[in-house]
């Protein structure tokens, strides 16, 4: 179906924290990034809706990142579009040329309230987008793809509200879940969450599977890694056997094996590749693969 004009979005959304960006100085120099406010509809569901855009890239870049909370996106490019669920792991995005894409980021665990499934189906995936919203068609995709940019991303909110999705109250629970968590670095065992939220270890670790397809206990630990990749970006010499213990570890080794399994690199690894690219070495923006 052939979607009509949408009113064009001008309101910036609030601050937006990319914790999950691996080198965010590097991102951060050369890609055309904004954030939107969704409309008062979609505020209960949405976190941002956002524009990614470059412009003359000679070669191909590839940027990493790891999301730094249970987030899902609805995005359209000219190459691709989809929905995508949380990755676990360090996801590698790719810009070639010129591009633009346009997205929307739901806040976390709400997006259950649009998917006919399984949370966890979610994970490491990417999925059609007509499966969650059936009326977006060839015809849809290609107005999006048209459009000038806010336009394209009123089309992308339009067709997000065609589901006329119901509020949930745990969506409001997960969410205060993590704000407490990420403000209070106590708060770091499930048991602590528990405590905070009088609500048993058990059901706490299964609401976060039903609404977000993974558990608290994962979470948690991967709060915990990217506050050390931000350590690591920002202090000049680390400790690594302290920075472990600090971050609940009871060896280095343990603390290596797990950020490496996340991010793909040792700390070490790590620490140099952010290194040499704040030291100058060219780069450019991403497009989702």
């Amino acid at each position: 179906m052939t979607p009509r004009p949408p009113a064009v979005f001008q309101k910036p959304a609030e601050p937006y924290e990319p914790r999950g960006r691996l080198d965010p100085a590097s991102f951060d120099r050369n890609v055309n990034f904004q954030t939107l406010a969704p409309p008062p509809a979609l505020e209960f569901f949405l976190e941002h809706l956002w524009i990614i855009s470059w412009e003359g890239l000679e070669g191909t870049y590839r940027s990493a990142q790891v999301m730094h909370r249970p987030y899902v996106d609805v995005f359209v490019g000219k190459e691709s579009d989809g929905i995508q669920g949380t990755f676990r792991g360090r996801r590698i995005y790719e810009a070639k040329g010129t591009g633009r894409i346009v997205g929307a980021r739901f806040k976390p665990a709400a997006f259950r309230c649009f998917w006919p499934g399984e949370m966890s189906n979610l994970q490491d995936a990417m999925m059609p987008i007509a499966s969650a919203f059936p009326r977006y068609d060839e015809p849809y995709r290609n107005a999006i793809r048209a459009a000038p940019e806010t336009e394209a991303v009123g089309l992308l909110a339009d067709l997000i509200a065609t589901a006329s999705p119901k509020e949930d109250a745990n969506v409001l629970l997960v969410n205060d879940i993590i704000a407490a968590v990420e403000a209070d670095e106590e708060m770091a065992t499930v048991a602590g969450v528990a405590r905070a939220f009088r609500h048993s270890e058990r059901w706490l670790q299964q609401l976060f599977k039903d609404y977000l397809g993974v558990g608290l206990k994962w979470f948690l630990k991967r709060r915990r890694l990217l506050a050390a990749a931000e350590r690591m970006r920002e202090e000049g010499e680390v400790d690594w056997a302290g920075l472990a213990y600090e971050l609940g570890y009871s060896s280095q080794q343990h603390f290596i094996t797990d950020f490496r399994l996340v991010v793909g690199e040792t700390p070490v690894e790590y620490r140099a590749g952010v290194r040499r690219n704040t030291r100058g070495r060219p780069s450019v923006s991403i497009q989702r693969k």
